[in-house]
């Protein structure tokens, strides 16, 4: 239980030893409290550190927030006929930046080591006991699954 005035907030959002919170929330409690957040000044080291916490929520949030782009592009995968060149290279411009936002999040976040996975849930922040459900990023590991790999195909091929 964190007990400073100043970093009250946080208990409001933090994880238990029998409750995870959903994706959902995490986006919710970000987006009811960054407001005050940001209007206030760096005026002691606990705003500070809440400040801290926030732009580690910020990073987590804005990945969630492609969820659903994340989510288009796997559908549309689907539907692709994969043995037309020329519909693979557009599937894969079409989703390159989210790609690539996606791939930084993952990469500054978690390389998925085993430190970084508890159980069924993925470590976001050690800091801040964040954790996700390893089910809440299943479409972002489809995604990962099917871009990289063409897109690296793709690559080589036109470097020969």
């Amino acid at each position: 239980m964190i007990t400073n005035p100043y970093l009250n907030i946080l208990d409001e959002i933090n994880p238990s030893s029998n409750y995870i919170p959903k994706k959902a929330e995490y986006v919710a409690w970000y987006k009811r409290h960054y407001k005050a957040i940001a209007k206030q000044s760096y005026n002691d080291f606990c705003m500070q550190e809440l400040i801290w916490a926030f732009n580690e929520f910020k990073n987590l949030v804005s990945f969630l927030e492609h969820e659903q782009t994340i989510i288009e592009a796997n559908n549309r995968y689907k539907l692709l006929d994969k043995e037309n060149n020329e519909e693979v290279i557009e599937w894969l411009i079409d989703y390159e930046n989210v790609y690539q936002y996606a791939e930084h999040f993952y990469c500054s976040h978690f390389e998925w080591e085993e430190s970084k996975i508890e159980g069924d849930k993925i470590i976001v922040s050690k800091e801040l006991r964040i954790k996700i459900e390893l089910s809440d990023f299943k479409e972002f590991i489809l995604f990962e699954k099917t871009f990289r790999p063409l897109l690296t195909k793709y690559k080589n091929e036109l470097q020969k």
